[in-house]
């Protein structure tokens, strides 16, 4: 069995503080050099019963496919509510015909996914 780690007063409050500011357990891990698994041990011990803090929703936005690419795995999509294109992954047996209606979450920059 290992050892057992105690971390002081100060790294345990901090990472209550950072949760509590709304970061991720992967960057508080990083930034305070303790296992993310040891975060989530010391925010359920120390966080006085509150509930873990909701995950932010992604934004979803509706779009209209506005032409396949070559690859079968893209498509460009325009959307409706604002202007814009951007580039969609998709499932390449997947059939969106131009001018149909889809629902897209951001992924990166410019590129979206169907949901």
């Amino acid at each position: 069995m290992g050892k057992v780690k105690k971390w002081t007063k100060m790294q345990r409050d901090q990472v209550v503080l950072l949760r509590k500011t709304g970061m991720s357990w992967p960057k508080i891990s990083k930034q305070l050099d303790i296992p993310r698994s040891t975060c989530r041990g010391i925010w359920i011990e120390d966080s006085d019963g509150e509930v873990e803090l909701p995950v932010p929703e992604e934004m979803v936005e509706n779009a209209k496919v506005l032409k396949l690419v070559p690859n079968p795995r893209l498509m460009l999509i325009e959307f409706t509510d604002r202007e814009g294109v951007a580039r969609c992954v998709k499932r390449p047996e997947a059939n969106h015909p131009p001018k149909s209606m889809v629902r897209v979450k951001k992924v990166d920059d410019d590129l979206y996914r169907i949901i």
